[in-house]
């Protein structure tokens, strides 16, 4: 549990064979929310914000559930194994622990943004028509209205927010959240379900049959770019807090990216499937009864050790093949020239390194 982006204490089952956990991101996300609710500037702003902000968090919830519910329906039909599903505010934290393959996991990943973005369709069009209210479409939430912020309520036909707590404030902020959802799981990135979709297109047109491959980590990087430039602008020039968040959410990826050229470059990836075979192209006979391989998944610290420990024995053994050059240097002078030909600093050499391997050798017996 060393890896931050394995931190799930909490489990919930399996949903159509796909196992689900939410992550302490989530966790200190909705405890964080409601204490900032408790804490307001004012005592009866914290009474009223309190069951507002709690409603809207049980709905992000719910969002969450159904939009994961889809991934995992997805590949259920589809017979594609999915991973561990992380919940965190945005859908799944998932982490690079094997390469995607074909066009089956590109439409297992695209289920969630497609059932977020019916849902907050289905919404938005029910609120206009339905109850003549204006849907949220800012992302970023409605601004002050008559001094009051509320980022998911829906506008009404007078100009005003809907009441906290109303049928159309509750409607409303659920298809805000959905919104939410899949504005962000569009992102051509890890963590988000558009980075596995991409993975997912590039496998399925032979763009990514190789650990050298280029196309989702650029692509990942400039996204990461830009949400940094984003959130920087928003957060030095309009003051607005959500550019700190869009900033966190660029260096997540960039991390992201990161351990998974790690992850390549240590191996961890078996390229081929099993034995290095491709089994999705055939010989399924082999592929129903053979064991599937999982990757071992070493954490970040460790892999910081492992390097570590590996750079100090290369220094170690270019230090050690130097002296023994210098040592024979050393001592074909003297061969031919005796000892009297050697200046002080090569008879301290000699004298050092003589010792340190007689020291070397009582070590070893």
């Amino acid at each position: 549990m060393s890896d931050p982006l394995t931190w799930s204490p909490i489990r919930l089952g399996r949903w159509f064979g796909t196992t689900v956990r939410v992550h302490i991101f989530l966790i200190l996300f909705v405890g964080s929310e409601l204490l900032m609710a408790l804490l307001a500037t004012r005592a009866e702003d914290g009474v009223r914000r309190l069951p507002a902000t709690a409603c809207w968090l049980g709905l992000l919830l719910a969002a969450l559930a159904i939009h994961e519910l889809a991934h995992a329906l997805a590949a259920y039909l589809l017979d594609t194994e999915q991973e561990e599903v992380h919940l965190w505010p945005l859908g799944n934290l998932v982490t690079p622990s094997a390469p995607a393959r074909g066009g089956e996991h590109m439409l297992v990943a695209l289920a969630g943004p497609a059932v977020s973005g019916a849902l907050f369709l289905g919404i938005a069009l029910g609120l206009e028509f339905l109850a003549r209210a204006h849907f949220v479409w800012n992302p970023f939430g409605n601004g002050p209205v008559a001094g009051v912020t509320d980022s998911g309520a829906p506008t009404l036909a007078g100009g005003s927010l809907a009441r906290p707590l109303s049928r159309i404030w509750t409607i409303g902020w659920f298809g805000y959240v959905n919104y939410l959802l899949f504005l962000a799981n569009l992102l051509p990135a890890l963590p988000f379900d558009g980075g596995r979709m991409l993975r997912g297109y590039l496998s399925s047109h032979g763009l990514v049959s190789s650990r050298d491959s280029i196309y989702a980590p650029w692509t990942a990087r400039a996204t990461a770019a830009i949400l940094f430039l984003t959130g920087l602008a928003r957060l030095l020039i309009k003051w607005r807090a959500d550019g700190l968040t869009l900033i966190m959410l660029a260096l997540l990826i960039e991390w992201l990216v990161r351990s998974e050229s790690r992850i390549l470059e240590d191996g961890g990836y078996f390229e081929d499937g099993v034995f290095g075979y491709d089994f999705s192209e055939g010989y399924t006979s082999l592929e129903s009864s053979a064991a599937k391989v999982r990757p071992y998944r070493e954490s970040a610290i460790r892999r910081w050790r492992r390097r570590r420990s590996e750079l100090r024995r290369q220094r170690r053994m270019a230090r050690e093949a130097a002296e023994e050059r210098r040592m024979d240097e050393i001592l074909d002078k003297l061969h031919r020239q005796g000892r009297s030909a050697l200046t002080d600093e090569e008879n301290r050499f000699l004298v050092r390194v003589s010792t340190r391997y007689r020291n070397r050798s009582k070590t070893q017996d």
